[in-house]
């Protein structure tokens, strides 16, 4: 397994970010409310002023010069944000291009990417992209719904049937934080979390294999063209970010 990183893309964890006293992910219930928090929070973003409920510094987007939006919940934001902005992509594909570019970068023969969202699998081939929803009965949401080994096996059935002998190489984009050592942090899935070799790498005995976070693959198909720092922001069942420097 390696981890893919591109030397001017960097992951962000907005989703805890902090509008007044809340953090957006807590309101993603009401729409008007959580894009005019969103809204908000690009602005101190910007400012260098935005603050996250874990204390995490996000004082390196500061003064970003173009803002980018993709992903499923993309064009609904779009109409409620005022600050000014790309549409890249609506919709559940929003990360083929960058799957495509990141095996352009590999090289690999006959690739696969699988980008895991929180609610949905989408599988991208040569010649195709697939959605695929979550069974919730299945996979509910919680990192302690299910014993960890059990989440594990499910996710790893999940993917298994996609797999063939004859690809290449497999790149997996996961909705979690991912350390430079392969630990990832929770999410919404069971036993998602921890050191991802041992998570998935049953799956790939003998094929190339790399990981990265979910927005940040989405921000590797949409780099700047001149240039320019760029944040990059994905919506769907949550908000998440990648930035170029």
């Amino acid at each position: 397994m390696r981890l893919y990183s591109h030397p001017r893309l960097h992951g962000l964890e907005i989703w805890h970010g902090l509008a007044r006293t809340t953090a957006l992910h807590q309101l993603r219930d009401s729409p008007a409310a959580y894009f005019a928090a969103l809204d908000s929070f690009v602005a101190q973003l910007h400012a260098g002023s935005a603050a996250t409920a874990s204390g995490e510094s996000l004082s390196i987007a500061a003064g970003f010069e173009r803002l980018i939006l993709a992903g499923g919940g993309a064009a609904a934001a779009s109409a409620a944000l005022t600050w000014p902005h790309l549409l890249a992509h609506a919709g559940p594909f929003a990360a083929r291009a960058g799957a495509e570019a990141v095996w352009q970068e590999l090289a690999w023969r006959n690739p696969l990417a699988f980008d895991l969202g929180q609610t949905r699998l989408k599988v991208f081939t040569r010649f195709a992209s697939i959605c695929h929803d979550r069974n919730e009965s299945l996979l509910p949401f919680g990192a302690r719904a299910l014993p960890a080994a059990l989440g594990r096996a499910r996710l790893r059935d999940w993917l298994r049937p996609f797999l063939r002998e004859d690809f290449g190489g497999v790149l997996l984009a996961l909705p979690n934080a991912i350390h430079a050592n392969g630990v990832a942090e929770s999410s919404t899935y069971p036993g998602l979390f921890g050191p991802v070799q041992e998570i998935f790498g049953e799956l790939f005995p003998r094929t190339p294999w790399a990981v990265c976070n979910d927005a940040v693959l989405v921000a590797r198909g949409y780099p700047p063209p001149t240039g320019q720092k760029t944040l990059s922001v994905t919506l769907g069942f949550g908000v998440g970010a990648a930035l170029w420097l």
